[in-house]
């Protein structure tokens, strides 16, 4: 799999170039989507779940079918976020087992994690190249760098699975 970072921030986007520089598979492009064709964009819930379909969830991934002909990509991979639940004082708080997970590297790895279920199922529709558009993803932060290094650790470990099923 192949990434394309978008972003229409020059800071944004020269922050992750530097964290995937060493990364083949990915590039990086200044702009409102991707320029280069792709099979998938990544958006977050927030902005997906109401136009594509779908649900609000914890723990897995979605790949919506998008059926509205909006020009955007024909495929929508919707990152969960970590599973919450009310502490005693009612307040909504990130799960115990999850808290310790950084959000951007727990929605990559499911996203990746759902990419190599759907390729399994779709042999005729494979997902080779996906979008992380950043503004969609909530992650246009010019001083984060935390979400491009999580990212980077859960796109190397599913390459390196990837490779140990081969």
């Amino acid at each position: 799999m192949r990434l394309v970072i978008t972003s229409q921030k020059t800071d944004t986007l020269d922050r992750w170039q530097h964290v995937f520089e060493d990364c083949q598979d990915v590039i990086c492009q200044q702009g409102l989507r991707a320029e280069t064709p792709v099979d998938a964009v990544l958006m977050a819930g927030v902005f997906a779940l109401e136009r594509y379909g779908g649900r609000p969830g914890a723990e897995e991934a979605q790949i919506l079918e998008n059926r509205r002909g909006d020009g955007w990509h024909d495929l929508i991979v919707v990152p969960p976020g970590r599973p919450m639940a009310r502490d005693p004082q009612g307040e909504w708080k990130v799960q115990a087992g999850y808290a310790h997970l950084h959000p951007a590297s727990f929605a990559a790895s499911r996203s990746f994690r759902a990419v190599k279920e759907w390729n399994a199922r779709h042999v005729e529709r494979k997902i080779s190249v996906v979008e992380i558009n950043l503004p969609l993803m909530d992650m246009d932060n010019p001083v984060d760098d935390s979400s491009p290094q999580s990212f980077k650790k859960a796109f190397k470990e599913y390459r390196e699975e990837r490779l140990g099923d081969e």
